[in-house]
């Protein structure tokens, strides 16, 4: 073997070294976001792909991002028009980032692709802020958690689980799954989605009870149902701010939270309504009354 092989070899070996230490640093970062939700996939198949991997997925509250971790050494440079590195564009790197985020994307059920983003970290350039290149996010290794923790939420805990599992076999395999030539790609839209199943009975539940607090309000006039109606409303809000699950026409936690305060001042109304007297005696006697029927007996 010439020398310039083996120099060039030994060249290899050395930014194959520095890849696997800066996956293993953004590794030890993204562990982190563990303790609030967050699953970690590592060194998986890249969909349709046969030689090619991604280094990193997080999935959690905040989305899914495919994460590509760069060891760089020398002088490292991003600005939001390019990434450069000893004056040269990284480009490249950039659009790789991008290609693997959109295969990743189309494995996943359609209302689920908008939440899935780039990153690029620079495992070498510890404190790079977060700059937005060409759709990509690029910061710093110390910097990936923090930005991850911010993302507004996009999942529930279920949804997080859900896709966390399907990618996790999915991409978990050198080679794809084989299917039929005609038969679609292999997403998330094959399989039976368990996160659907219990948002229609929460969303039809909300309903019946704001048409039974309505009911429950009447016997006491318009105050009644206001006041009934709107607590029913509160509840609802407040169970959909917290879990995330849907409660009649509340199908978002910005939905929801924006429905607490028209909730409140419709309580406030109903009492302006009733006047000092306060409601009425029989609407608490016909609401023990409506207990008691749906109370089983010991």
């Amino acid at each position: 073997m010439d020398e310039a092989a083996l120099e060039r070899l030994r060249r290899d070996q050395r930014a194959w070294a520095a890849g696997a230490e800066g996956e293993r640093r953004v590794a030890e970062s993204l562990g982190r976001l563990e303790r609030y939700g967050w699953t970690m996939l590592h060194d998986v198949r890249w969909p349709g792909r046969r030689q090619a991997n991604i280094d990193h997925i997080a999935i959690g509250p905040g989305g899914v991002f495919v994460v590509d971790a760069k060891n760089w050494s020398g002088d490292v440079r991003v600005t939001h028009e390019a990434v450069r590195q000893n004056g040269y564009g990284r480009a490249s790197a950039l659009e790789g980032v991008n290609q693997a985020t959109a295969a990743v994307a189309a494995l996943l059920m359609p209302q689920h692709r908008s939440a899935v983003r780039g990153v690029m970290c620079l495992a070498g350039q510890e404190d790079q802020p977060v700059t937005v290149v060409n759709g990509v996010f690029v910061c710093g290794r110390w910097q990936l958690p923090e930005h991850l923790l911010a993302m507004p939420p996009r999942l529930t805990v279920l949804e997080v689980a859900d896709i966390a599992r399907f990618l996790a076999q999915d991409l978990s395999s050198n080679q794809p799954r084989a299917r039929r030539a005609d038969a679609p790609a292999p997403t998330s839209e094959r399989r039976p989605s368990t996160r659907a199943t219990p948002r229609r009975p929460a969303g039809l539940a909300g309903y019946v009870l704001l048409a039974a607090a309505a009911a429950l309000g009447s016997t006491a006039g318009p105050a009644g149902v206001v006041a009934l109606t709107s607590m029913a409303l509160l509840v609802g809000a407040l169970w959909t701010t917290i879990s995330g699950r849907r409660f009649a026409f509340l199908g978002s936690r910005s939905r929801a939270a924006l429905a607490i305060w028209p909730a409140l001042l419709l309580i406030a109304l109903s009492n302006y309504m009733w006047g000092d007297d306060g409601p009425p005696a029989s609407l608490g006697s016909t609401i023990a009354s409506q207990g008691q029927q749906l109370t089983p007996p010991l």
